[in-house]
């Protein structure tokens, strides 16, 4: 984060790798429990998926106006609230990639349970993307890259297991 020089305060320069992946994770995680898919409307996907990221963005400029304002030692000013909603307002843009998916998709008549699938499967990969964006700005090279796209993977597989563990729609885990 950079300095703001008109307000002081802190604002991103560009997205943080960190939050895409926990935005992604969130969307995935809601996306595999989600139960009742064939019974929405286009709209109602829409929604299901907008909720998560919406929700991150939220909680985000949340946490962010409350650390400026531990850091400050006084209330934000109108202009800093504006300067840390700007900031955080790139994580809405998460989920422009799942709403063409989505638009695409059920254009071509596929079932609202398939295009979620194939928006699990595309985070996955972007799980290994970012582990891929990561690893070079790190400047990782050889097997070192390719480990940091590898641990990407894993963890979109691991999120793939969890959904066939709880099966959505069906308690499995029982005490």
């Amino acid at each position: 984060m950079t300095p703001n020089r008109d307000t002081g305060t802190k604002h991103r320069t560009r997205p943080s790798i960190d939050r895409v992946i926990y935005t992604t994770i969130t969307m995935l995680s809601v996306l595999i429990v989600y139960d009742g898919w064939a019974e929405l409307t286009f709209w109602g996907v829409t929604a299901v998926l907008l909720g998560p990221v919406l929700a991150m963005f939220l909680s985000h400029v949340y946490a962010m106006g409350l650390a400026q304002r531990v850091e400050l030692g006084r209330r934000l000013t109108r202009d800093e609230r504006w300067v840390v909603i700007a900031g955080e307002f790139w994580i809405l843009l998460l989920v422009l990639p799942p709403l063409a998916i989505l638009t695409l998709l059920s254009m071509a008549g596929v079932a609202y349970t398939h295009i979620i699938q194939a928006i699990v499967w595309t985070g996955v990969i972007s799980l290994g993307a970012w582990g891929a964006v990561a690893g070079r700005r790190a400047k990782l090279t050889g097997w070192a890259l390719v480990a940091s796209i590898g641990f990407g993977l894993l963890l979109g597989t691991l999120i793939l297991l969890l959904q066939a563990v709880l099966q959505p729609g069906q308690a499995t885990l029982r005490q």
